[in-house]
């Protein structure tokens, strides 16, 4: 058999900075434990990943994976711009036709790499990555802080 083909398309948000210059990779799984080896997300010649735009890589692989449960990506720090905010993705395989819709809508740290499940949503307690989600939780946390500015009031924002 030879090398299987994937379309992967990726929306960048088109909030404030939500570009990136960095390098991008992906690997995608299968519901049997079948990966696919490190996927460079790159279009030679080409700005990807801009504000607001949806970028498409055609991608070859040796290994197929029929229906994909979930990806594994991640991004580098080069460039200058090397923020990113990721509306979703979605994977086609060439070969079976079936296709996978990853709902992404985060910010995607430098050199932490996000499992994100098709469709993406689960009850928290059910999170199959509590680690990923409580390391973004935190994150959240630390940046809102609360305080209680008047007395009896309502907590707001610290400052």
């Amino acid at each position: 058999m030879g090398r299987i083909s994937y379309i992967i398309l990726v929306k960048t948000g088109d909030k404030k900075l939500s570009g990136t210059d960095s390098n991008v990779s992906i690997i995608l799984h299968g519901y049997i434990g079948i990966k696919t080896e490190e996927l460079v997300l790159d279009n030679f010649f080409r700005n990807d990943f801009e504000a607001g735009t949806i970028d498409s890589f055609s991608i070859e692989s040796d290994v197929n994976i029929p229906q994909i449960e979930r990806i594994e990506l991640w991004r580098d720090t080069l460039g200058v711009s090397s923020s990113w905010y990721v509306d979703w993705i979605e994977v086609k395989n060439q070969t079976t036709a079936e296709s996978s819709i990853f709902p992404v809508f985060r910010w995607i740290k430098e050199n932490f790499h996000y499992c994100i499940q098709h469709l993406d949503t689960s009850l928290s307690q059910y999170d199959k990555y509590p680690n990923q989600r409580y390391m973004e939780l935190s994150e959240k946390r630390n940046a809102y802080q609360l305080t209680v500015k008047i007395e009896n009031g309502p907590a707001q924002v610290h400052d």
